[in-house]
C-alpha cells in the first residue's frame, strides 16, 4: 500500500491521542443525484407548496406564509429523512475510524443508528437552544455523535426557516451555550476533517466561527467541497482550511491509514433475528422493552444470570427516576443500554 499523505498521517496521529474530530454537512450523501438537504427541501415545496411564500435554496431555508403550519411541515421534513436510505458503506467508514466526536449539522441520526447495528458503544446528543442536553466527554472508546442543528426525533427543533437559524444562533451566543464538555473538546481538538459541506453559505460559515477551533492545527476538507477559487482563498484566511486534491476520497484514504495502524473500531452487524429485535429498540431509547427481550432470548443460556441482575438494575432505576436529576439519571440509563448492547451481541445466533 503507498504511504499516507502527510495531512492523513498527521489525522492519524491526532486519532491515536483523542484529538482528532469530523464535522459533517448536508452533502455527504445525494439521493438521486439531488444532495440530501437540497431533495428533502425540494420536496417539502412540492407538498406545501401553498403554504411557503418563498424558498431560498441557495441558504436552503422557506418563508412560511402562516406559523402555524410550521409543525406539520416540521413533521413531514421528519418523516422524510426517516425514509432515506443513505450509504451505509461511508456511515460505516466514519463509525470505524476513532473519532472522539463527530459533530453534524443535518438532522438525522443515520450515523447512530447504524452505530447500534454494528454493536459500537456510542452517545448520541443534539443542540436544543431552550434546553441543551448534558454530554459525557468524547472519548475514542466512547464517542460522541452530536447534531448541532436539531434532530429529527425533535421536531420543533428542526431548521425550517431564518427565525430558526437566528434561535438556534441566539442559542449557541448566549447562556447555556453548547454544553460545557462538547466546547472543552471541540477546543482542545487539533485536527478537523470537513466532509460534506457547503462552504458558500454564510451561515455555514457563521456556524463554524462559532464551534470552538481556535486551538486546532489542521483543518482540512475536500477540494470539490467549495465551488470557487475565491471562497477557497478566503475559507483559508479566516478559517484556515486548507483543501486538499479535486479527486481524493479523504475518508477512504484515512480509513486505509487508520486499517494499516489497526486503529479501526471492530464493527459486526447483528447475527440474528433477536439481537436485532433489541438493537433496534435500544436506537428508539427503550431500554426497558431491550432488556425484557433480551431476558427472553438469554433463558437456558451462559447469559441468563448476566440479564437478570441487569434487568434488576434497570427496574431499580426506573423507580428511582422521578427523584433523580436528568444529569443522574441519563448517563446511568445509558451505562445499562451499553451493557444490553454488550449481551446482545453475545447471542447465539
Amino acid at each position: 500500500m503507498p504511504e499516507p499523505s502527510p495531512e492523513i498521517s498527521k489525522i492519524v496521529a491526532d486519532l491515536k491521542t483523542g484529538n482528532a474530530a469530523l464535522i459533517l454537512g448536508p452533502e455527504i450523501f445525494d439521493v438521486d443525484g439531488t444532495s440530501m438537504q437540497r431533495y428533502v427541501r425540494q420536496k417539502i415545496e412540492a407538498q406545501f407548496h401553498d403554504q411557503i411564500a418563498s424558498y431560498y435554496e441557495r441558504d436552503g431555508f422557506f418563508i412560511i406564509k402562516n406559523q402555524d403550519d410550521k409543525p406539520e411541515i416540521a413533521e413531514a421534513v421528519a418523516d422524510l429523512y426517516r425514509d432515506l436510505r443513505p450509504n451505509e458503506a461511508v456511515f460505516q467508514k466514519i463509525i470505524e475510524i476513532p473519532f472522539p466526536l463527530v459533530v453534524s449539522v443535518n438532522p438525522d441520526t443515520f450515523l447512530s443508528d447504524l452505530a447500534f447495528r454494528l454493536g459500537v458503544t456510542h452517545r448520541f446528543s443534539a443542540f436544543y437552544p431552550n434546553n441543551p442536553e448534558d454530554i459525557e466527554t468524547p472519548t475514542r472508546e466512547l464517542p460522541l455523535f452530536y447534531n448541532v442543528a436539531g434532530c429529527i426525533t425533535r421536531e420543533t427543533s428542526l431548521l425550517l426557516d431564518y427565525d430558526d437559524l437566528l434561535r438556534l444562533l441566539e442559542g449557541m451566543l448566549s447562556a447555556p451555550k453548547l454544553p460545557e464538555r462538547l466546547r472543552n473538546s471541540l477546543g482542545d481538538t487539533k485536527s478537523f476533517l470537513f466532509l460534506g459541506f457547503q462552504f458558500d453559505r454564510w451561515h455555514t460559515q457563521l456556524l463554524l466561527r462559532l464551534l470552538n477551533m481556535r486551538q486546532a492545527v489542521r483543518r482540512i476538507a475536500p477540494k470539490t467541497a467549495t465551488p470557487d477559487d475565491d471562497t477557497q482563498a478566503f475559507l483559508l484566511n479566516q478559517f484556515k482550511i486548507k483543501f486538499l486534491g479535486d479527486d481524493r476520497d479523504l475518508l477512504a484514504e484515512l480509513h486505509q491509514a487508520c486499517a494499516d495502524e489497526g486503529l479501526l473500531r471492530k464493527t459486526t452487524l447483528p447475527g440474528g433475528a433477536e439481537q436485532g429485535d433489541i438493537i433496534q429498540l435500544l436506537q428508539k431509547g427503550n431500554v426497558e422493552k431491550a432488556v425484557e427481550k433480551l431476558l427472553a432470548a438469554t433463558q437456558g443460556t451462559a447469559l441468563a444470570d448476566d440479564a437478570t441482575l441487569l434487568s434488576g438494575q434497570i427496574h431499580a432505576l426506573l423507580k428511582e427516576k422521578p427523584m433523580l436529576d436528568s444529569r443522574d439519571f441519563f448517563p446511568r440509563q445509558n451505562k445499562l443500554a451499553d451493557t444490553i448492547l454488550q449481551l446482545a451481541k453475545q447471542l447465539p445466533h
